[in-house]
């Protein structure tokens, strides 16, 4: 038998980590951001503390979590060290694009990568979501009629709801050089898309209603459904269609500082728990033997991202034209995320990579 580093499958069979663990990581991650997106709602005053404990607790662990199953990780060091040093280019396009828009004197270039990034980020979110579903319908033997319809509806979702946020808010709007308010035409585009979005989703619940009755596996589509665009539908339409819920806000980061907490929490948390369940199966991980104190070491990192959010000038009240220093935080920012993205796309592939099938659970 081929030794992949991980030790043998062991939890509850359908779930990744445990009922309990999953039931936390997986699918209380939606719960939490929607309690957090309504005290956002409720009390406005809330958003920053919750926007920097998201922050700290959450996302910048989330990021350290990639480094920690790659860079810290001796057997993937030694078996992909050329992919490694490959990915570290990806530090360089922002900053690069930035000094270019500088000595050009075009600052819209650097904003037309930063526009880029927000959709890489968004893709890299989705593609998230589709992964975990798909490994509960590995786990669950899901039909490859319910594989491919969750899929694809997954996706479309996803995407045409970020399209209609896109389209509908006067912010974005704004951004994009139309009018604040939506002409009659473009009202008629909205209600279509809005519609299609209602029928997707009622649709897929009757789908959802026929495979209970046919005692298939419920666990992918609920997650795809409930959580994953459930959330997302909450994030642009229940809260990000109020934003900006504080004053003083200029950059899109500021304007939807609610909306992003909600997504970002299911994103960040998923991820955590993705990594502290499969690092249990990892021999000699210290996330997996000790996962309190590694999260508590996260923490600690997590420090210098936050720092670094403060030095790139994210917090409001933001400037129209910030200096050149928070400009380059703000290059280096990006690059790290690029960093992120592209080095996740290359180490969760379990189609490809038997030591990740094993620590996923599928293989027993």
């Amino acid at each position: 038998m081929q030794d992949t580093g991980a030790t043998a499958w062991q939890g509850t069979p359908g779930w990744i980590g445990g009922r309990s663990f999953d039931r936390c990581f997986f699918f209380g991650a939606g719960m939490l951001a929607v309690a957090a997106g309504s005290l956002a709602l409720a009390v406005p005053a809330t958003i920053m503390p919750l926007w920097l404990l998201w922050l700290w607790l959450i996302e910048g662990p989330h990021l350290v979590a990639t480094w920690q199953r790659t860079y810290l990780d001796a057997q993937c060091r030694r078996e992909r060290r050329r992919m490694l040093l490959v990915s570290l280019l990806w530090l360089l396009p922002a900053p690069f694009m930035l000094i270019a828009s500088w000595w050009l004197g075009r600052p819209d270039l650097f904003l037309l990568l930063l526009g880029g990034a927000a959709l890489w980020s968004y893709h890299h979110a989705v593609r998230q979501h589709h992964g975990i579903v798909s490994v509960y319908q590995r786990l669950g033997k899901a039909s490859a009629q319910a594989r491919l319809l969750d899929s694809r509806l997954l996706h479309a979702t996803m995407w045409g709801a970020v399209a209609l946020f896109i389209f509908v808010h006067r912010f974005n709007r704004a951004q994009l050089g139309l009018a604040p308010a939506l002409g009659h035409g473009e009202r008629v585009v909205a209600a279509v898309l809005a519609g299609a979005l209602g029928l997707a989703v009622c649709g897929w619940m009757l789908a959802l209603v026929q495979r209970w009755r046919r005692g298939e596996t419920l666990r992918p589509g609920l997650l795809a459904l409930f959580v994953a665009v459930g959330s997302t539908l909450f994030a642009f339409f229940a809260v990000g269609m109020r934003e900006p819920l504080l004053p003083g806000v200029l950059t899109p980061e500021q304007v939807f500082m609610a909306a992003s907490v909600v997504a970002g929490i299911v994103h960040g948390m998923q991820y955590l728990g993705m990594v502290i369940a499969t690092s249990r199966r990892r021999a000699a991980d210290v996330f997996g033997r000790k996962p309190l104190l590694a999260y508590g070491v996260m923490v600690v990192v997590s420090l210098l991202y936050l720092w670094l959010t403060f030095l790139r000038g994210a917090p409001p009240p933001g400037q129209l034209a910030p200096s050149h220093a928070a400009q380059m935080f703000l290059a280096l920012y990006w690059g790290l995320f690029f960093h992120h993205y592209w080095l996740d796309q290359q180490i969760w592939k379990p189609s490809v990579d038997a030591r990740l099938r094993a620590e996923l659970g599928l293989v027993r």
